[in-house]
């Protein structure tokens, strides 16, 4: 190795670095590195270093601070000074004794460093040598060419999948110590199912770096909300693992980056390359032999200059380090500038605009050339530059350097067309001399702000949806269900009135449910005849039609029905049918949803939405909601007429099981209910029963056959329930020839007169008996018991109690009332 490479690294030297003090706060470091995208900060204090700040620090303190909310991490480090929290006493070299670039190297393994503090004799602070600096003054040589990606990639890549949190990507680059997380998505192999076996293959599509996370920090960004897929580079610039490192190299220079991602043709994740992994792949011979290159041409320039003037040669020296480095400042600064997408944008105290980069361009649509000079409220929405004036005057008075804009209200932007546009923005403050300069960093969010909209509209779709869905399975009350439709309907749509029309078999039909804004006219109940509407325009609301119309007046719709919508102050609207499936089941919800309309569908109404107060375009959207909203009201009404259709065939049912099948009044089984309901009432009150029985009856029905018998009792039956009140009393068939009537809330004496009354009734009908005892007619024995239900007492009681007072009336003689 020659002695003379320490030239050579010497040329690897930036002598602008970014420093600070120690008292500098860390969030205003942390603006300064995203602003000058340095990857460290040196603190110096009278021209001594007394330590570094890395961008692996950010990531460091991101993953510790992550419980945080942004609010207490800018309050945590806004104020904290930079020396807490910096590595003291770095690792540092002088100018005069650095060694070769292969030892330099190797030093930098073995510390696992990659920046290197360069000082004088004195100690004072000459530059920095990083990797970055190191492979720009490496001429790439044939050995570049020769070795594969493959060789010196790192196969071992932390990832993690897009929705992880840009908190979590940080934890994971301070656990693993790494420098960037590779953004990837599993995909399985062709051909092949998922199973331990053959695992997913991962494919990249983004990645985060540790200068990501310092740049989101110096943007005081939410990291906890923020996922990797806003925030990660992408698409990927990917090389594969054939390669050659010269390509590698060549992309890096091409596009500023420091790493690449390394994929095989299938695009599945194999590995990451970096320029230390670069500059670590290059063996001592092969350095030695780029170096040796070098130090030749070096040594023969020298010579050259040597030979005209010695002294000439140290000032067009010392003049071209000085220049490069001016050169290599504004370069970098030109290439943060147009290569960033935000608008950067910077102007002096008066306001006027004096940096406009290429990204402000292609967001407010002004060139450079036309805003440079002018003022800033070129840029302002006219209703809020007053309030931006201020804004910066209060900022400028703050010892801040550095603050999110926007933080208790949006920021709005204006561009060259008027519109009106959303931001996110951070400003920053510098003073030049006598001068100071404010620093906008403007990001236009109208993709995410629309995205968010849609988001929140899309949610409220569903909410509506499901609170209809959840209406229709908890309540068959269709009246209801319609109206809280319509009432909900027409807010999310913002219009004038909303209304469900049914049809009359004339086509006609009524208003029957609607819900109207302030100032609409209410319509609800109104039977309407539209003279336009007829069978063909039924048949195509019957095959699915829907109709939006924007504007009644442009539209080619018939005079008749535009006179009929005008009547009703319509500009616009809506027009959606209720179709009813005939094929309908109860428990097949999801049927009708997916069923066509066709001929099995019964056009039942329209859902319509008006729109009063102008013209109105209506969206796919609001169409396929109020479509959907329809099938939901079809399910409700189907649903709705078969529970009516249960109800009237479970009462049906009900009577036919309480009725005794010959006199029609209540049956053994109804009479035990009724007096079981009557007994358990509460408060309790007193309960009366009487037991009635037709005397002498089997020989009435052998003397006058069967037929006249049942004809007999249906008579007394019809007798007996004539006599009660049928709303609150009960007479049923309690045996053969025997009635019984129970009387909830009377009283003995009360009962004992019903009773009488039942008898006078029977003996009224003058049913001839030519084999009774006691009278040529029918007569009829009654016993009559009344209780008061306590726990002492019971039904069994009660009836005991009447049909010992029966057994006693027909002893005495029949015909005739006794009481318990």
């Amino acid at each position: 190795m020659l002695e003379s490479t320490a030239f050579s690294v010497q040329l690897a030297i930036d002598r602008h670095p970014l420093t600070v003090t120690p008292d500098t706060p860390v969030s205003s470091a942390i603006v300064l590195m995203s602003q000058v995208q340095s990857s460290c900060a040196i603190v110096v204090a009278a021209d001594k270093i007394l330590g570094i700040f890395t961008e692996r620090d950010v990531v460091k303190l991101t993953a510790q601070t992550g419980d945080l909310n942004i609010d207490s991490f800018t309050k945590a480090f806004s104020k904290q000074p930079i020396s807490a929290l910096m590595t003291s006493r770095p690792f540092i070299l002088q100018e005069e004794h650095l060694p070769n670039l292969v030892t330099l190297l190797d030093l930098l393994r073995q510390k696992q460093i990659r920046h290197v503090p360069i000082v004088d004799p004195d100690e004072k602070l000459v530059g920095t040598i990083t990797y970055q600096s190191i492979r720009e003054i490496i001429q790439p040589a044939d050995w570049m060419r020769l070795r594969r990606v493959v060789e010196v990639m790192n196969p071992n890549v932390i990832t993690a999948s897009p929705s992880a949190s840009v908190l979590e990507l940080a934890t994971l680059m301070s656990i693993h110590r790494v420098s960037c997380v590779a953004i990837a998505q599993n995909r399985h192999r062709d051909n092949a199912m998922q199973t331990p076996e053959v695992p997913p293959m991962p494919i990249p599509i983004g990645i985060v770096t540790e200068r990501d996370i310092l740049q989101l920090q110096a943007l005081e960004l939410n990291l906890r909300k923020l996922t990797a897929a806003e925030v990660m580079s992408s698409p990927l610039l990917l090389v594969q693992p054939t390669d050659c490192l010269w390509t590698a190299h060549r992309l890096m220079r091409e596009y500023r980056v420091r790493r690449l991602v390394v994929a095989d043709e299938g695009d599945s994740l194999q590995g990451i390359i970096t320029q230390t992994s670069l500059l670590q792949g290059c063996t001592p011979i092969e350095m030695d032999a780029a170096i040796a290159a070098l130090q030749g041409l070096v040594e023969e320039r020298t010579t050259e200059l040597q030979q005209a003037n010695e002294q000439l040669r140290r000032e067009i020296l010392e003049r071209q380090h000085t220049e490069a480095a001016l050169l290599l400042s504004q370069a970098r600064l030109a290439g943060i500038l147009d290569s960033a997408d935000d608008a950067i944008i910077s102007i002096d105290e008066t306001h006027r605009i004096q940096l406009f980069n290429q990204g402000a361009e292609k967001i407010f649509g002004y060139s450079a050339a036309e805003v440079m000079g002018q003022p800033l409220d070129l840029l302002i929405p006219e209703n809020l530059r007053q309030k931006h004036r201020q804004y910066i005057k209060n900022f400028r008075d703050t010892p801040e350097v550095s603050r999110t804009m926007g933080t208790r209200s949006q920021v709005f932007g204006r561009r060259k067309d008027g519109s009106k546009f959303p931001a996110e923005a951070s400003i920053s403050k510098l003073e030049v001399g006598s001068e100071r300069l404010f620093t906008v960093i403007l990001r236009d969010i109208t993709s995410r702000v629309a995205a968010q909209e849609a988001l929140q509209l899309q949610l409220e779709r569903e909410r509506v949806m499901s609170a209809m869905r959840d209406r229709i399975r908890s309540s068959l009350n269709l009246k209801e269900i319609l109206n809280t439709t319509v009432a909900e309907v027409r807010p999310f749509l913002n219009t004038d009135r909303v209304i469900i029309y049914r049809f009359h078999p004339d086509w006609s039909g009524k208003v029957v449910v609607e819900s109207c804004g302030n100032g609409t006219r209410e319509i609800l109940n109104l039977t309407i005849l539209d003279p336009c509407f007829g069978k063909t325009h039924a048949q195509l609301y019957q095959k699915g039609r829907l109709k939006a119309t924007s504007d009644i007046y442009s539209a080619p719709i018939s005079p008749c029905h535009r006179n009929l919508l005008a009547q009703f102050q319509v500009k616009a609207n809506l027009v959606v049918p209720i179709l009813l499936n005939e094929d309908f089941s109860p428990n097949s919800e999801e049927e009708l949803v997916e069923h066509s309309p066709g001929e099995n569908n019964q056009l039942w109404g329209l859902l319509i939405a008006h729109h009063c107060q102008g013209p109105r375009q209506w969206q796919n959207w609001e169409t396929e909601f109020l479509q959907q909203l329809a099938t939901q009201v079809a399910i409700a009404i189907q649903q709705s007429t078969l529970f009516e259709q249960l109800q009237a065939a479970n009462q049906e049912l009900h009577r036919l099981a309480s009725l005794d099948g010959l006199t029609q009044v209540a049956n053994r089984r109804c009479f035990d209910e009724f007096l079981l309901q009557a007994w358990r009432r509460s408060p309790p009150d007193p309960l009366s029963l009487i037991l009635c029985d037709i005397d002498y009856f089997k020989p009435y029905n052998d003397t006058y056959g069967h037929q006249a018998g049942d004809e007999c009792l249906q008579q007394v039956a019809a007798a007996l329930g004539q006599c009660i009140n049928p709303k609150s009393e009960l007479i049923a068939r309690y045996g053969g020839e025997e009635f019984a009537a129970i009387l909830p809330n009377t009283d003995l004496k009360n009962a004992l007169e019903l009773a009488e009354r039942i008898r006078m009734q029977v003996a009224e009908l003058q049913i001839p008996h030519a084999q009774s005892q006691v009278s040529s007619y029918i007569t009829m024995s009654l016993g009559v018991a009344t209780l008061t239900p306590s726990s002492e007492t019971t039904p069994t009681q009660l009836i005991a109690n009447a049909d010992g007072a029966l057994y006693v009336a027909k002893a005495e003689g029949r015909n005739r009332v006794v009481c318990a």
